[in-house]
């Protein structure tokens, strides 16, 4: 019986602690905010230095589409595909931006954006975006993009054109 109540013990306290490790650091995935976002630039001054800060992505003549990673850029293109959700607290937006003057071998001409807040603009405006350059990324959708690999902006800010 001493036995027994030692197991039950043993038992009750690992419950105890992964039940205090998930109320002290939650469910979540792995990694941080800052691994998936870049700050919404906010401000007329700082929203002008953010755009000159970022250089044209030529996507017609990129040959290896590791070297940007990190730099930032701006791109226009067409929403083709806008989804907000809450993430961290806090609202968030992925466009699928069709960008048609990307080029084989590039799987298609599709640039994923991802934004903190949201994007007032819809599904067929054409927008441009000044973010930092990542890639790859895959998406689930649509079908045609599952599992390849894709550029995607960490995007700072986001104008109609």
């Amino acid at each position: 019986m001493e036995k027994l109540s030692k197991i039950l013990a043993a038992m009750l306290i690992i419950v105890v602690a992964l039940f205090a490790y998930v109320l002290i650091f939650g469910l979540s995935f792995e990694g941080s905010e800052s691994d998936f976002y870049v700050p919404a630039v906010t401000g007329a001054e700082n929203i002008s230095a953010y755009k000159n800060s970022c250089s044209e992505l030529n996507a017609s003549t990129l040959v290896d589409y590791k070297a940007l990673t990190g730099e930032k850029v701006k791109v226009s293109g067409q929403i083709f595909e806008k989804n907000e959700f809450i993430q961290f607290d806090k609202t968030r937006t992925f466009i699928l931006l069709n960008v048609p003057e990307l080029s084989e071998p590039y799987p298609a001409p599709y640039i994923t954006v991802s934004y903190t807040g949201t994007v007032p603009y819809n599904i067929n405006e054409t927008i441009t975006v000044y973010g930092k350059y990542f890639y790859p990324i895959c998406v689930d959708s649509p079908p045609e993009l599952a599992n390849k690999g894709l550029i995607d902006i960490r995007a700072g800010y986001i104008e109609k054109d």
